[in-house]
């Protein structure tokens, strides 16, 4: 097996996605690249009463940001590979190790028939899997299209997901510990109410974890 990935490394060479400089496959991401938007925090407004907080692994910009829009609008499934080397330089994943459940905020039936995949499947269920976390992408249902956040402003934000998502039939959640997982935090608005939606079922905890953010 090492031998294969070996020389396909050797053909097909991967390149860091921010200048093109030839890395690896398991670190993708060159250091000067890394270093202009890398930054691990625990965003100081993250905190309700329904969602515990959420960290935040990146600064949403420079290539990073590139990456994440092919990814969500551009059709480039295989931008999902230069994201567990970012999940995996997290430096806190201690304080979160109680947390066992992972679940990506959801896509409509609509949208995701459309783009063909939940870009949070792609950036975090091979890397939670690896560390040990369930991972159930259909554990939250988004019950209607809701329009693109980024085009709204904060009030029309909080308007747009008021009652969004719903806990998927069959699936139990009281006294669970959940991770919740999404590509970008702007204001939260979206996270705090699949969270709420978490807790209205019983979950004892809900903590979010979002590869960039924007916040501080």
């Amino acid at each position: 097996m090492k031998w294969g990935q070996a020389l396909l490394d050797l053909l097909f060479p991967c390149c860091c996605p921010g200048c093109g400089k030839v890395t690896g496959a398991e670190r993708p991401w060159c250091e000067d690249c890394l270093r202009t938007f890398w930054d691990p925090r625990l965003l100081s407004r993250s905190h309700s009463r329904e969602l515990e907080g959420c960290y935040a692994c990146c600064r949403y910009a420079g290539a990073l940001r590139s990456c994440i829009i092919q990814l969500k609008y551009n059709g480039r499934k295989n931008r999902g590979r230069v994201f567990p080397m970012l999940l995996a330089r997290f430096p806190w994943w201690d304080r979160l190790a109680s947390y066992d459940l992972a679940v990506p905020i959801p896509l409509s039936a609509a949208r995701k028939e459309s783009r063909g995949y939940n870009q949070c499947d792609l950036i975090f269920q091979p890397y939670m899997e690896s560390i040990g976390k369930f991972y159930d992408p259909d554990f939250l249902v988004r019950l209607r299209d809701t329009k693109t956040q980024s085009e709204l402003d904060r009030e029309a934000r909080l308007r747009n997901v008021k009652g969004a998502f719903h806990i998927n039939r069959g699936r139990s959640v009281k006294g669970r510990r959940i991770l919740l997982l999404d590509d970008v935090y702007t204001t939260g608005a979206t996270m705090r109410e699949a969270a709420q939606e978490l807790r209205r079922a019983g979950a004892a905890s809900v903590m979010g974890l979002a590869v960039a953010s924007g916040a501080i």
